[in-house]
């Protein structure tokens, strides 16, 4: 799987995001369609970046995430 869709809720906002395959190194960054950026991190599994999102929850940066479609 090359791209996984989460609905994610800030404090502020939600907004849809992708986490997409890099072509160019294989790694994993986050793409925020609403906002239309790309996340400057990159990841090297679908694994590490969902830890990350949970890291960002329990920070309090996000309320929550949910896979979608």
């Amino acid at each position: 799987m090359d791209v996984i869709k989460f609905l994610v809720t800030r404090p502020d906002d939600t907004v849809l995001v992708y986490l997409m395959k890099n072509k160019s190194d294989n790694t994993y960054s986050y793409v925020n369609i609403t906002k239309w950026h790309i996340c400057p991190c990159k990841f090297q599994s679908i694994q590490e970046a969902i830890k990350d999102m949970d890291k960002l929850l329990e920070e309090g940066k996000i309320v929550r995430y949910e896979f979608t479609n």
